[in-house]
């Protein structure tokens, strides 16, 4: 009964771990689109202020220049925002939690590997030499 235990809260922990994670991911695609359209207004206003300058006099095209620096700082911040990925505490807790649970499972399936061949066996010898290569086996695949 602990291993259906222990099995679910890994599956629980997993579908944890999968929310955070994408709940992560689109935290990032926001506001990687939302410095998509600050770079979209500097462009345009790069252009209105070239329009301006050649236009008029320097007055206007100064302001329109200052608005698209602001808009460029916007752009950047908000793209490495975008860019950096920074790890969720909850993810990497239910990651553990899971880890933990799957390492338990597979423990007690070894014991119960290792305990079922003696108690199978007619023989204690014979009991003991199966145990002992089905532990040998088991650790193998727990390596991998």
């Amino acid at each position: 009964m602990r291993m259906f235990q222990l099995l679910r809260l890994a599956a629980q922990a997993e579908a944890l771990r999968w929310k955070r994670t994408g709940r992560g991911y689109a935290i990032q695609a926001v506001l990687g689109a939302v410095a998509a359209v600050f770079a979209l207004m500097l462009v345009i206003m790069l252009h209105v202020a070239a329009l301006i300058w050649l236009a008029r006099g320097r007055d206007p095209a100064v302001a329109a220049v200052i608005v698209a620096a602001v808009d460029l700082v916007l752009a950047g911040i908000l793209g490495w925002l975008a860019a950096r990925h920074a790890e969720d505490p909850v993810a990497l807790e239910a990651q553990r939690v899971r880890d933990d649970a799957l390492r338990q499972v597979g423990d007690t399936t070894a014991r119960a590997a290792m305990v079922l061949p003696l108690l199978r066996s007619q023989s204690a010898k014979k009991g003991l030499v199966g145990a002992a290569l089905t532990a040998a086996v088991v650790g193998l695949m727990a390596r991998r």
